[in-house]
């Protein structure tokens, strides 16, 4: 009678074979877990330009109740002395960004400080505020961003007072988030 030996264990090459599949699925795993950071910053800036959406109907509300929504006015609002044209915050190019900064804290409850305190310390806030003085606009920034930030970075909000039906104007963009 033959007698039969019971294996116990893996061979080695079981193992590598083991070891060599779970390598390739993670490798195919492994990009749809980075892209959870770039999706959360995406939603993050999204619900942002909600808030702000929220806040400038606020302030707009306000501004009509003391009769300054139309042309150029002005309103107190937490505090703050908040430029208005046609009732929705107007954007000075020749505010300093700390101006900046303060104006737009007073409209939307946000962790963020100019870009020249940014510079300063990159963990004092989670945004900064840079502007664009030609174009009247102001971006929000993740501070983390702070190092990518240039003219073609993509991963922003823009706020711009214009002369539309609205009164300003919005974008979120997020291609280099």
């Amino acid at each position: 009678m033959v007698s039969v030996r019971r294996k116990a264990g893996f061979t080695f090459i079981e193992l590598v074979v083991v070891i060599l599949v779970l390598v390739l699925l993670s490798l195919g795993a492994a990009p749809k877990f980075l892209d959870f950071r770039d999706n959360a910053k995406i939603a993050i800036l999204e619900e942002i330009a909600g808030a702000m959406h929220n806040g400038l109907a606020l302030v707009h509300s306000k501004a009509a109740v003391e009769g300054q929504d139309s042309a150029v006015g002005s309103i107190v609002h937490a505090g703050v002395t908040i430029p208005l044209y046609n009732g929705y915050p107007s954007v000075d190019g020749s505010d300093t960004f700390r101006q900046l900064n303060t104006q737009i804290q007073a409209w939307l409850d946000i962790d963020s400080v100019s870009l020249t305190d940014i510079k300063i310390n990159n963990d004092a806030a989670a945004f900064f505020v840079d502007k664009s003085s030609r174009n009247n606009q102001i971006y929000l920034f993740f501070a983390e961003d702070l190092a990518d930030k240039k003219v073609s970075f993509k991963c922003h909000i823009m706020y711009q007072n214009i002369t539309t039906e609205n009164g300003y104007e919005i974008s979120v963009e997020t291609d280099d988030c």
